[in-house]
């Protein structure tokens, strides 16, 4: 299969957004850890898709849904087209015991940071590995 060049640059684009999101994010709620996931990860994507990231933190708990997002308000109207869900670690692990999200991550995801020390978890109940996306040097 051959893959047109502004495709490539397309996805290097979206890639770059969710690294520089989770580098940010990352700063404000350590310890984090963010994971890339859905249609970027698995280069389905098309030009209204959004970057679907999972945001997990201690300094959510004790903190509602809705109101998690204030907490990195900020570095989330950079990413414009990120699309963030805000989890405590426990909500994760909940998470991973639902099929379907286990099938969404089985599929591909991208482990952009750890700090939390998750991904064991995740190989666990997945069987998956992150992907390892490497971008073509500026």
């Amino acid at each position: 299969m051959i893959i047109p060049a502004r495709r490539i640059r397309e996805w290097e684009t979206l890639l770059k957004e969710a690294e520089e999101f989770a580098r940010s994010v990352a700063r404000k709620l350590a310890p984090a850890t963010v994971i890339l996931h859905g249609s970027v990860v698995r280069g389905d994507f098309n030009l209204g898709s959004d970057i679907d990231v999972i945001v997990v933190s201690p300094r959510f708990r004790g903190t509602r849904p809705l109101d998690r997002y204030e907490l990195f308000q900020e570095e989330w109207m950079q990413a414009a087209r990120v699309e963030p869900l805000p989890w405590t670690p426990e909500e994760l692990e909940r998470a991973l015991e639902s099929p379907s999200w286990r099938e969404a991550l089985r599929r591909g995801y991208v482990l952009l940071r750890d700090d939390i020390g998750l991904v064991e978890g995740i190989v666990e109940k997945t069987g998956a590995r992150s992907l390892r996306i490497a971008l073509a040097p500026e």
